[in-house]
């Protein structure tokens, strides 16, 4: 873990390419089966993969529907939204030049709590990534 300007980076290595966990973190379709505080997306749009200006509902755990919207993308790399208005997570995804990359989250110093979350996500994410259809 690493704090930086009021924001912490958690992380675990994945052992699976970087292009397939970004097909997993970028698909908003996806995000329920990995996202343990999400169980619905809807996006306004037919693009289901994340994008710059992108926006939508999400539906939580405890049953409220939030707006997001996508603030920044690098793709194949990054992207952060703002849920209800609020800068939420970054995701990002970093090749480790050894077959593998680090599925990255940056959150709120106040948002510690939420750190296990993320980490249980990115084991989700990396099973995911390893589903036949996002190997090469």
């Amino acid at each position: 873990m690493e704090r930086t300007s009021r924001r912490i980076r958690i992380g675990l290595r994945a052992h699976c390419a970087s292009e397939a966990v970004w097909a997993v973190l970028s698909d908003t379709r996806l995000w329920p089966k990995w996202g343990p505080s999400i169980t619905h997306v809807a996006i306004d749009g037919t693009d289901v993969v994340v994008h710059k200006g992108m926006r939508g509902r999400v539906r939580t755990v405890v049953g409220w529907t939030l707006p997001f919207a996508i603030d920044d993308v690098e793709p194949g790399m990054s992207w952060s939204w703002r849920v209800a208005g609020v800068k939420a997570t970054g995701h990002e995804v970093i090749p480790d030049g050894m077959q593998g990359a680090w599925i990255v989250f940056t959150m709120p110093v106040w948002a510690l709590c939420y750190a296990p979350v993320c980490l249980w996500a990115a084991r989700k994410i990396t099973l995911l990534a390893h589903a036949p259809r996002f190997q090469a």
